[in-house]
């Protein structure tokens, strides 16, 4: 009797063991991937090749431009084959860094299509990456979110926030959801690239808003990611990551509490969470709290003040202004 009683409860660990599994998860905003092809229905006059600067036309529009350092790119930046493909070459080089030849799912935001995010799989295939997927916004500078995988993606499609009325939405980027399955377990992908922090806190609210509506609407695991752009100002100010704990696991509000953040705001001299994954809660998987961590590299960070690399088109330099967000996931 014993001897049976031994062999059900090997069987019974085995079983319980057999069919979990730990998945690799990464947002990284890639700061403005363009190719160099002029798009005259997106606002990428700023990433172009020089040559395709020169008429007036171009120079009347960047006139327009109110920040100077965008007016200068807009005149100025050389944003040729090369320089272009230095920056996909840099950005790989970030993903692959990580863990076994890169994260198994890999959300980016601020890529202006499926033509230059090909670009980026065709460096990433031979490290494991099978599939990608991009479906065009309305966001007029042509900046969207993207994923690229280790896994099958399915099901693509965008969901658009219904803001308040009065607020603009000219640089307002959908939710991108997608289906990733692995070993049978189909996990929902939410990745998100929320209102900068030009428009009102109130619009970041309402985006977290139609996030939780997402959530609320099936029963199926998920995870979300991506840039929600909220500095630790507006958070403690309204408990906006707090508030979302009804449904969500945050990933700096789990682990990584000595990371500062995964921007730094030059302006207010502050470190901020603007990119996090959050993991539901309740539907079989969770997060590995160890594994939380703002990624740094030696060629995403600068030496001298551990601040995110930017990208310079004149050097060929650099990756992005914001770090990159790692975690894993435990999928029961």
């Amino acid at each position: 009797m014993n001897k049976f009683v031994h062999i059900f409860l090997l069987l019974l660990v085995f079983t319980s063991t057999s069919f979990s599994q730990t998945i690799s998860v990464m947002s990284i905003n890639a700061q403005n991937l363009f190719d160099t092809i002029d798009d005259f229905e997106k606002d990428d006059k700023a990433f172009l090749p020089i040559e395709l600067k020169q008429s007036q036309k171009h120079k009347n529009e960047c006139n327009n431009i109110s920040v100077k350092r965008w007016r200068m790119e807009c005149f100025f930046q050389d944003w040729n084959k090369e320089t272009k493909d230095a920056k996909l070459n840099n950005i790989a080089k970030v993903i692959i860094s990580f863990g076994n030849n890169g994260a198994d799912v890999v959300g980016l935001q601020e890529i202006e299509n499926i033509n230059i995010l090909g670009q980026l799989f065709e460096l990433l295939k031979p490290y494991g990456y099978i599939d990608f997927k991009l479906l065009e916004s309305n966001d007029k500078r042509g900046v969207d979110t993207a994923f690229i995988s280790k896994y099958k993606i399915k099901n693509p499609k965008l969901h658009y926030v219904d803001f308040s009325p009065n607020f603009e939405t000219i640089d307002t980027r959908p939710i991108f959801e997608v289906d990733i399955e692995f070993n049978n377990n189909i996990i929902k992908f939410y990745n998100v690239h929320f209102p900068s922090n030009f428009h009102p806190a109130q619009m970041r609210i309402e985006s977290f808003e139609k996030l939780k509506d997402l959530i609320k609407s099936h029963n199926q695991p998920a995870i979300a990611l991506g840039d929600f752009n909220l500095t630790n100002k507006d958070d403690k100010k309204f408990n906006i990551y707090k508030n979302q704990e009804d449904f969500w696991y945050v990933a700096h509000r789990v682990g990584c509490s000595l990371c500062k953040g995964t921007y730094y705001y030059g302006r207010g001299k502050s470190w901020d969470f603007l990119d996090t994954i959050m993991v539901s809660k309740n539907r079989g998987i969770n997060f590995d709290p160890q594994s939380i961590n703002v990624f740094k590299t030696e060629f995403n960070t600068y030496k001298d003040t551990g601040k995110p690399f930017w990208f310079d088109a004149e050097n060929r330099k650099g990756i992005s202004d914001h770090f990159p967000i790692v975690a894993e996931v435990n999928i029961n």
